[in-house]
């Protein structure tokens, strides 16, 4: 087989701008909102245990800036929340996956199939509640997740994690398929060497 080297004209590759994103499920924000309102709560008890705890008056009269203080937190942050969600979706494509998020910059993480070293499904206990899970892929020499997709619905998490194990299991059959040809042109060779040296 001939060797070639080809320049590729960049503006005729596909872009993956192009691909329509899927949204992730509407019932993962409210996952969203109970875990912000949990650790909004837990800022507030704190807030009233100071005030109930001190003893420097000083500290009871600057409560109220405390309370504003938490107030614009939380609309700021209850701000954020939404944007980030809405700015989040995926792609599952023939040979790769795609997962963009960010709110003030944008990130998109490509991780092709032949790179999927393995595939896991989670589901935590608010995700289990209201029938949600989140898929993660691993990909070689990596102790941590490449790409983690949280909000999608059971059953879709299932589906992509059976289309990529199974991608997996193809990519895994066709480089032991091309190992084992490789080990016999080699010995066939080893054997023609053999042949010639015996003439």
């Amino acid at each position: 087989m001939e060797f070639t080297n080809e320049t590729i004209n960049i503006s005729t590759l596909p872009k993956f701008e192009d691909t329509k994103l899927e949204p992730l499920q509407k019932d993962y924000f409210k996952v969203m909102l109970i875990q912000f309102g949990i650790v909004f709560g837990i800022l507030l008890i704190g807030i009233i245990v100071l005030y109930f705890i001190s003893i420097e008056a000083l500290i009871k009269d600057k409560i109220i800036y405390f309370v504003i203080g938490w107030l614009i937190l939380g609309v700021v942050s209850f701000l954020y929340l939404k944007i980030n969600f809405a700015k989040k979706g995926f792609a599952l494509r023939e040979h790769d996956v795609i997962f963009k998020s960010g709110v003030i910059s944008e990130i998109t993480t490509i991780v092709t199939n032949n790179r999927v070293q393995h595939v896991a499904l989670h589901q935590g206990m608010l995700s289990r509640y209201f029938g949600l899970a989140s898929i993660e892929l691993f990909t070689a020499g990596g102790s941590t997740s490449d790409l983690k997709i949280k909000g999608l619905l059971l059953e879709d998490a299932k589906k992509i994690k059976e289309s990529v194990s199974l991608k997996i299991n193809e990519i895994e059959a066709e480089s032991i398929k091309e190992q084992i040809i490789e080990e016999q042109i080699q010995l066939s060779e080893n054997n023609l060497k053999e042949d010639l040296d015996e003439i």
